[in-house]
């Protein structure tokens, strides 16, 4: 009789346990490789908006005549220069108090010089806050994936609001 119960639970553990393992295991290598894939999107979306944002400074910096002791400044304009229509005069009269030497009639050439800068900033934040859902919902699952993803820390990014009708739905 003991050798029948022994043969059960090595009979159990081989069609039983070694698949669950094996599931588990594969379970495991997807999950993990996928956060790890978000987590590395996420790091590359956030090099290409740091990369804009020193993009749009040098040109301003250059174009306007700007000296590097205003960077302090730039970065609390900076999401009204990502947000606000071309027409606004807040950047004008920052770039004005900045350097009282510039032309103004040589706003819109700086405008038109960082268009493109801002629309690749804005096209880049929207993937980064979807890779941001992604990522929380893979990270908020609840069993096998609780269980089996070893880095459960969220992406940390501050988004710049964004409301302009060009870019299309709000972000």
């Amino acid at each position: 009789m003991f050798g029948y119960i022994i043969v059960f639970f090595v009979l159990l553990v081989l069609f039983v346990g070694v698949p669950l393992g094996i599931l588990l295991a594969l379970t495991s290598l997807i999950y993990n490789r996928r956060e790890r894939s978000l987590r590395n999107e996420a790091e590359a979306h956030r090099k290409i908006l740091e990369s804009t944002y020193d993009h749009i400074w040098k040109e301003i910096k250059q174009h306007c005549g700007l000296k590097e002791e205003d960077r302090r400044s730039f970065n609390n304009i900076y999401p009204n220069i990502i947000d606000n229509d071309m027409d606004d005069d807040t950047m004008l009269n920052w770039i004005l108090d900045c350097n009282i030497n510039f032309d103004p009639t040589e706003y819109m050439v700086v405008m038109d010089n960082i268009a493109d800068d801002r629309k690749r900033f804005v096209t880049h934040q929207r993937r980064m806050l979807t890779i941001l859902r992604e990522h929380r919902k893979l990270t908020e699952k609840g069993w096998p994936v609780k269980w089996v993803l070893k880095n459960k820390s969220a992406i940390h990014y501050v988004p710049i609001a964004t409301n302009y009708e060009r870019w299309g739905k709000s972000i």
